[in-house]
């Protein structure tokens, strides 16, 4: 068993894995389109408009500041659920393969990672809450612009790697040309662990950060993955893996695994939120208390 504190264990078989049976991966997306295609999306100006002002803006002061309003957890007091009925209008401006409300994504990520690890409750329910964080768009939580709730996640304090999409509007970030930021290691050292390192301003850290302030007893391995799922240039990309520590590592294995269900999940066909509505809110009631500070 892997286990801290008063977080719940990850059994020793339940192992990240490339299921064989469950669910399918599809060829293509919502649209008819490879995934992450973001030449050829028919979302391209959306999507490419949301990252321009997200590489423009996200500098670190902005994320050391906006962190550290967030932190505080005063913006409401709500259920789970309650949040997840906010996302019920919310489309991602940043996502070139679907443009259905939020609360279809979470559904069909559960639903699709429920189908190969049926006894791994947790990560269920990891991929219900892992885009929670979106709630940042509505007027509760002050309509945060949409390049500082949704896309990719990347280091902020160190050089931006080519390997993020959309890279060219970094040039217009102050960060860019300023020899504190613009190095390799900036100002972390190799092996400092990702806990060291301030991320983008995002839906992931903001629903990190609720999860754990509100005392969840998800496994360290839920958390890591709802706080670096969207961190393509190192999930997928390979980049910054000189800023992880052992730990780190060890939990990457997690958000590769969901990566897959969280991508390749993405349909026009609804989920009935009704009928699966009460298996969720039972393992909410497990995991969470039932009013949330966020």
């Amino acid at each position: 068993m892997i286990a801290i504190e008063n977080q719940a264990p990850v059994s020793e078989n339940a192992i990240p894995k490339d299921a064989s049976g469950g669910f399918v991966v599809p060829e293509s997306n919502a649209f008819g389109q490879s995934f992450r295609d973001y030449e050829a999306s028919v979302r391209l100006s959306i999507v490419e408009n949301c990252y321009r002002l997200n590489h423009i803006n996200q500098t670190y002061d902005f994320v050391k500041k906006t962190r550290e309003e967030y932190a505080k957890l005063n913006k409401a007091k709500m259920s789970i659920w309650e949040a997840i009925e906010l996302l019920d209008s919310f489309v991602d401006e940043s996502d070139p393969d679907i443009d259905e409300p939020q609360i279809q994504h979470l559904l069909q990520s559960a639903e699709a990672i429920r189908k190969d690890y049926p006894n791994e409750d947790w990560l269920h329910l990891t991929a219900l809450i892992h885009d929670l964080g979106k709630v940042l768009f509505h007027s509760k939580f002050g309509s945060l612009p949409q390049w500082a709730v949704t896309g990719d996640t990347h280091p902020v304090g160190c050089a931006f790697d080519e390997s993020i999409v959309y890279h060219k509007y970094f040039k217009e970030n102050p960060d860019y040309n300023n020899p504190t930021y613009n190095t390799k290691l900036g100002i972390y050292f190799e092996g400092c662990g990702l806990e060291n390192v301030l991320m983008s301003w995002g839906h992931d850290d903001y629903m990190y950060m609720v999860a754990k302030g509100n005392g969840t007893t998800l496994p360290s391995a839920a958390l890591f993955t709802i706080r670096y799922h969207s961190f393509y240039p190192l999930h997928t990309g390979g980049a910054y893996q000189y800023l992880m520590n052992e730990e780190d590592r060890e939990n990457l294995k997690w958000v590769r695994t969901f990566n897959k269900y969280d991508l390749y999940s993405k349909s026009s066909v609804r989920i009935d939120v009704e009928k699966v509505k009460p298996y969720y809110e039972s393992l909410i009631k497990k995991y969470f208390p039932e009013k949330l500070r966020w």
